[in-house]
């Protein structure tokens, strides 16, 4: 049974694929490039008003495979998830940067919008299975 406030989160990723991929729901091949080092990302989202990196609690062991989290504090909140690739194709680049959303998509549009300004990325949308385009998501929320 689903709780009531897993319900509440909406879950997107932010990708950087080339070419990005057209809405026909088939699979294609796209390549993904990377946003940069862990660190050079990390830099990048402290950047971004009212995104704050959430500090490691002490019984989260830090291994070889770090992982940082963002909250961006506006309304209900976004967490960010952010983790280097250990293997191909990217060693040690961040090539995506995962959202749990419980903020309004009106609110959540304007953290997109600073985070495609910071990378160039395009969001995807978990539950569509899409990428959007800042024109694109601006376009959905307005329904």
């Amino acid at each position: 049974m689903e709780s009531a406030n897993a319900s509440k989160f909406v879950y997107y990723s932010f990708w950087k694929p080339d070419p990005l991929p057209p809405h026909d729901a088939k699979i294609h091949t796209v390549d993904l490039q990377p946003l940069g080092t862990l660190d050079a990302v990390a830099q990048k989202l402290t950047e971004v008003p009212k995104l704050a990196q959430v500090p490691q609690s002490p019984w989260e062991v830090q291994d070889e495979h770090p992982t940082l989290r963002f909250q961006w504090q506006v309304q209900a909140g976004v967490i960010l998830c952010v983790r280097a690739e250990q293997g191909p194709p990217a060693p040690g680049e961040v090539l995506t940067i995962g959202a749990a959303c419980a903020a309004p998509q009106k609110d959540f549009f304007r953290l997109y919008v600073q985070i495609y300004e910071q990378f160039g990325v395009t969001v995807f949308d978990e539950r569509l299975h899409d990428f959007l385009t800042p024109r694109e998501f601006k376009l959905r929320v307005a329904k």
